[in-house]
C-alpha cells in the first residue's frame, strides 16, 4: 500500500465505558480511554487490508472510525450517512463497529469551516 491514515478517537467520550478494563483471568489492565484507539487503529489496518484483498473496497487515503468520521463537521450539502461503511471487530466493545473509505482532499473540502475560520477569511478580504 502507499501511504494512508487511519483515524479513530475511541467510545469512551460517547458511551461512557469504563475508563478501566480488567480482564477475565485478573492478569491483563487496560486503560480503555489511552488504549482502545490504538487497538481500533490496528483492527481497522488487518480490516483494510483484508477487504483490499477481497475487492471489497478500493485503496484509500483515510480510514475512518465510524465514532470518529460521525465526529467531523462536515457541510450541510455533504450527505455523511450515503457512504458506505465496512465492518470490523472492534477490541473490548460488544457493539458491532464500523469504518468508512473516503480521500483525503475530498473530506478536507467537505468539512464545514469553524467560526474562526470564516472570520479569519472575512479579515483577509
Amino acid at each position: 500500500m502507499d501511504v494512508y491514515a487511519i483515524l479513530t478517537q475511541g467510545t469512551n467520550e460517547y458511551y461512557e465505558d469504563s475508563l478501566v478494563h480488567i480482564s477475565s483471568g485478573k492478569n491483563h489492565v487496560s486503560l480503555n480511554s489511552l488504549g482502545i484507539p490504538f487497538a481500533q487503529l490496528m483492527a481497522i489496518d488487518t480490516s483494510v487490508r483484508v477487504a483490499i484483498r477481497a475487492e471489497k473496497h478500493a485503496r484509500f487515503e483515510l480510514y475512518l472510525d465510524e465514532h470518529f468520521y460521525n465526529s467531523l463537521r462536515f457541510r450541510f450539502e455533504f450527505h455523511k450517512q450515503s457512504r458506505s461503511q465496512y465492518n470490523y471487530s472492534a477490541p473490548l466493545t460488544d457493539v458491532e463497529s464500523h469504518y468508512y473509505c473516503a480521500q483525503l482532499q475530498e473530506v478536507i473540502e467537505n468539512l464545514s469551516p469553524d467560526e474562526k475560520t470564516k472570520q479569519a477569511n472575512a479579515d483577509e478580504r
